[in-house]
């Protein structure tokens, strides 16, 4: 003590500082809402998944170059058409000190693919998980399919022992509302630990001292994580030094952000579409003097289409950052056809003549619900549709919404449009919007976000064959023709790739990548 006291003393003499060694390198991210849960099957958000997988990890995963790669399980092999045999990473420990097994997976096999499980539709390949000895699992799937190492990168694997202790075998599902131990709690195994956790004003994570990765080159030591809603206040903290990462940056002060030496931009296009989904179920939820549902007519759909200037959004609403899309697909997905579009150009005269052709000469009313901070300037972008419909005689009552009031509404089919963007996240596979968003909905693992409740058989057809074929270039033409026909029947307007915007601290070092995930593991940090 005496020495240590006496050497900083000299230190201190001679003008120096304590070691930077000593130092903790801390980054410091600012974004725009809080992750509404730290359980990692409780809600299919991006932002959600991606907060959860500095905590939790999957037996195979995706790295800085978004390849699969083996995680905590070191290989894996197909035992026969219904079985994967993995061998799990030996020493691997919780967070908590508990030892990673087999049971761990079963468990969190069971979990996910619990129908309560807010994600089940991610793992709609698996069944169940068997143990073969302390560190070798079976994964058992629904059917034979060449898809399911895809889906198994966004399984969280979790302590069984931890989760049996604090009563949450059972999965949460923050669309239904429910909320148990690992809502606000975690236990991984992953290269971060959560030290504290004040809902909607701060999270911080710790560097995992025992984490069994030694080879990512990252040295982060703490994350503090802030959900601010006000960009003013958000940005003005990253250019006073406060924050070293902001990633909900509105696109009208990136010029002004490029120009300032202390600030790094990153801007490229995501994997990310954004829609617009039509409710074509029998009836809509705004009152209208005449029966029935316009939007179940593709003439209707159409003319809604065709009425958006959606080139004048992106230039203005969207700063140019992106474009117009007629798919489904973006154009890094497999699968990708960009004929396959619906090309409807901005015709507000073709449109209102389609809306007389089916019966509505003086349009009808719509109750419009859109999120706020999901979607890049989705309130905003909005609006110029409520305007744009509002000129062919659609009266279209918009309300905006936080996330936590919005996810419910759309979930639980109380609007009649609404907004969603899909990346193809996790397993960036053409399956993904297939399974979740187009096939028909089936109460449990098919048609889970299809919010319209569209319904074609051939297209359902088509992405139920390609479950079973193994042949990657066969499936994925089959899955590609599936998608194609549901987009020629718009029960979703395609409307633009969202942009992928980070600003960041010099000091910051961190790769952006098409899937819009922090990966804050392998970032590095300079003193």
């Amino acid at each position: 003590m005496k020495q240590l006291i006496l050497s900083l003393f000299i230190a201190g003499a001679l003008g120096c500082s304590v070691p930077s060694a000593m130092a903790e390198n801390v980054v410091r991210w600012a974004t725009d809402a809080d992750i509404p849960t730290l359980d990692p099957d409780a809600y299919a958000s991006t932002k959600a998944l991606t907060f959860q997988n500095h905590i939790y990890e999957s037996l195979v995963q995706r790295d800085n170059d978004l390849k699969i790669v083996p995680w905590l399980a070191t290989s894996w092999k197909q035992i026969d058409d219904t079985t994967l045999r993995f061998t799990l990473r030996q020493g691997v420990k919780f967070h908590n000190g508990d030892e990673l097994t087999a049971d761990d997976v079963v468990a969190s096999i069971a979990r996910v693919t619990d129908p309560a499980s807010g994600i089940r539709a991610n793992a709609s390949t698996i069944k169940d998980a068997v143990a073969v000895d302390k560190y070798t699992v079976d994964v058992h799937l629904v059917k034979k399919t060449g898809i399911a190492i895809n889906e198994l990168t966004g399984v969280m694997i979790m302590d069984k022992k931890w989760l049996s202790e604090h009563n949450a075998l059972k999965p949460t599902d923050i669309s239904q509302g429910t909320e148990g131990y690992a809502t606000n709690n975690t236990n991984g195994t992953g290269p971060f630990m959560l030290e504290s956790r004040q809902r909607d004003t701060q999270m911080v994570l710790v560097r995992n001292p025992h984490w069994w990765n030694t080879t990512t080159g990252g040295n982060i030591d703490r994350i503090i994580f802030k959900p601010i809603a006000s960009d003013a206040t958000r940005l003005s903290g990253l250019l006073a030094g406060e924050y070293d990462l902001v990633t909900s940056v509105p696109l009208q002060d990136i010029q002004r952000l490029q120009s300032n030496p202390a600030v790094v931009m990153q801007v490229s296009p995501s994997l990310r579409v954004d829609y617009l989904t039509l409710n074509m179920r029998d009836t809509l939820n705004a009152s209208n003097s005449k029966p029935g549902n316009p939007l179940k007519d593709i003439r209707v759909r159409q003319a809604l289409y065709m009425a958006i200037n959606r080139d004048a959004i992106t230039q203005k609403v969207m700063r140019g950052l992106t474009k117009p899309t007629n798919n489904y697909l973006a154009p890094d997905i497999p699968g990708y056809d960009a004929s396959a579009g619906v090309e409807m150009k901005y015709d507000p005269t073709k449109a209102k003549a389609l809306l007389a052709e089916a019966g509505y000469p003086d349009g009808f009313n719509l109750k419009f619900d859109c999120p706020e901070g999901t979607y890049i300037n989705a309130a905003q972008w909005c609006q110029a549709v409520q305007s744009y419909w509002s000129k062919i005689g659609v009266k279209a009552a918009l309300n905006v919404h936080p996330a936590s009031v919005y996810d419910p509404i759309i979930v639980n089919g109380r609007t009649d449009v609404g907004v969603l963007g899909w990346a193809n996240l996790p397993i960036m596979d053409p399956y993904s919007v297939a399974v979740q968003l187009l096939h028909t909905s089936d109460g449990k693992n098919l048609g889970t976000f299809n919010i319209p409740r569209y319904s074609n058989p051939a297209s359902d057809a088509l992405i139920d064959a390609s479950v079973g074929e193994l042949d990657n270039a066969k499936r994925i033409a089959m899955l590609s023709k599936a998608v194609g026909m549901a987009n020629k029947d718009l029960p979703y307007l395609p409307m633009h790739f969202e942009p992928t915007v980070w600003a960041m601290s010099k000091k910051l070092t961190l790769k952006q990548t098409p899937d819009n995930v922090q990966r804050l593991w392998y970032g590095t940090v300079s003193q």
